[in-house]
């Protein structure tokens, strides 16, 4: 008796998703030419530090996303092609968990690791769902020209709705750096326009 109501709660989070994603407002979808940049954060808030991804992004200044379309895809990477469709960049943000210091931050040109003919290794808690779905972009042409993937090193995914204390404490530089990095994004791009 337990399973319905489990089961009922992760289709009604789908649908939550699908109709977040329905409803994101982005102009890029539409546009002969892509352009701008897709935010996009995956990750499971209720497993601790697996959703420290949009934790992350909530941190950022508006200013920082004012040019920036962001989608939350908790764990349901299957939307990413959507999300990345129009975008000239993006950058994806989840959880990593490579044996190395928590907070430590990796970060990849998936752009150019999908043009390789190996299997991608994606080092995030999310790999293997990803790159499926990064091939599908590509194949499908909704594939940017430029994807970084930020990876941030976990140190807690028991289930738990709060990020671990070692994490919360990183939180402000890592906030700082993405905000950095997507600001750079955003100006190469208007230059590059």
């Amino acid at each position: 008796m337990d399973a319905q109501p489990v089961a009922a709660t992760n289709q009604e989070k789908v649908m939550q998703s699908v109709k977040r994603l329905d409803n994101a407002h982005c102009a890029h979808k539409v546009l002969k030419e892509p352009s701008g940049l897709a935010l996009i954060t995956i990750g499971n808030s209720l497993r601790g530090d697996d959703g420290l991804a949009s934790v992350l992004c909530n941190m950022l200044p508006e200013s920082a996303l004012k040019d920036v379309c962001r989608f939350e895809l908790g764990t349901y990477t299957g939307f990413l092609s959507d999300c990345l469709s129009g975008h000239r960049a993006a950058i994806v943000i989840d959880s990593t968990q490579n044996g190395t210091a928590p907070g430590s931050v990796s970060i990849m040109d998936l752009g150019a690791m999908s043009e390789r003919a190996t299997i991608m290794n994606i080092g995030s808690c999310h790999g293997f769902s990803l790159a499926g779905e990064l091939r599908i972009a590509k194949q499908d042409r909704t594939l940017p020209k430029r994807v970084v993937f930020i990876g941030v090193e976990v140190d807690d995914v028991d289930w738990t709705e709060n990020l671990s204390r070692t994490l919360e404490v990183k939180l402000p530089h890592l906030a700082r750096n993405l905000s950095l990095l997507v600001t750079t994004v955003l100006e190469t791009l208007r230059r590059d326009a």
